[in-house]
């Protein structure tokens, strides 16, 4: 066993897969985050006064979109451009090949979200300070933090997942093609129901309130707040079950990502693809 395989370094992918995504898209990343933030970091709080915080969900889209679509190609690509037996000739280990895929995918996300937010937050201040934005269409510190870190995670599990399909994956075609529907719901009840639901998208910045079907009762986001505020015990056993559920997928997802990401495993995707069995 070679020393480079010894010791893991995962780096070495990782600024393969970043020196090769760079080099291939250009400056195409900066323009399309300038376009986004006009339209999401701008328009948008020019209509919804006071909306401030509405642009931090579309930044933490940003970061997941780019994640999943580096992460996608991974595997998959390499085994579309006949490139995937070079990658597992290297004198590396399996684990070093799937981390490094995982942080370029992560990286890459995670700082197109920062991306929307440095363009986002100096246009946001200029246009406040010619008398556009009123001073509560701008977002607090917190939620500038917040936006940044979440931008990471989601980046984070969005490589995550999208590397594990990617693996077994015969083509990025077929990725792409499967689950749509499920797909669409997800980024549809995350990224827009989510801010709705919080009273991101109304100009006041209020929660809706939801008629709930007979006997005429409704429900709301500060109506369970408070009913929970009440009942501490079962405000802690729906945290704990929440926390307990996402950290089992988590541990699942990892281990399983891994396993698919061995070089038998790849082998095996591979020969299936070509009908060798």
């Amino acid at each position: 066993m070679t020393p480079t395989a010894e010791r893991p370094d995962w780096r070495l992918v990782a600024r393969k897969e970043l020196g090769d995504l760079l080099g291939r898209l250009g400056r195409k990343p900066l323009t399309r985050t300038l376009g986004v933030v006009a339209v999401f970091g701008l328009l948008l709080p020019l209509r919804f006064q006071g909306a401030a915080n509405l642009p931090a969900f579309f930044a933490v889209f940003m970061a997941f979109l780019p994640a999943r679509l580096v992460a996608v190609e991974s595997f998959a690509g390499e085994r579309e451009r006949g490139t995937l037996e070079s990658l597992l000739a290297l004198p590396l280990t399996d684990r070093s090949i799937a981390v490094g895929k995982i942080a370029a995918a992560m990286a890459y996300g995670a700082v197109r979200g920062w991306l929307f937010v440095a363009v986002w937050l100096p246009a946001a201040v200029l246009a406040r300070a010619v008398g556009l934005l009123a001073p509560q269409a701008l977002p607090s510190a917190e939620v500038v933090v917040a936006t940044l870190l979440a931008s990471v995670v989601v980046a984070g599990a969005a490589a995550l997942f999208g590397v594990w399909q990617s693996a077994a994956a015969p083509s990025v075609r077929a990725i792409l093609e499967s689950g749509g529907l499920l797909r669409l719901v997800l980024i549809v009840t995350v990224f827009f129901v989510g801010p709705w639901l919080l009273g991101l998208l109304s100009p006041g910045g209020a929660a809706p309130t939801i008629a709930l079907p007979g006997g005429g009762r409704t429900v709301s986001l500060p109506a369970v707040r408070d009913m929970l505020a009440v009942r501490p015990g079962a405000a802690a056993a729906i945290a704990g079950i929440a926390v307990g559920a996402l950290v089992a997928a988590g541990i699942w997802l990892v281990r399983d990502t891994l396993r698919r990401c061995r070089r038998e495993a790849l082998a095996m995707a591979g020969a299936d693809r070509t009908g060798v069995r």
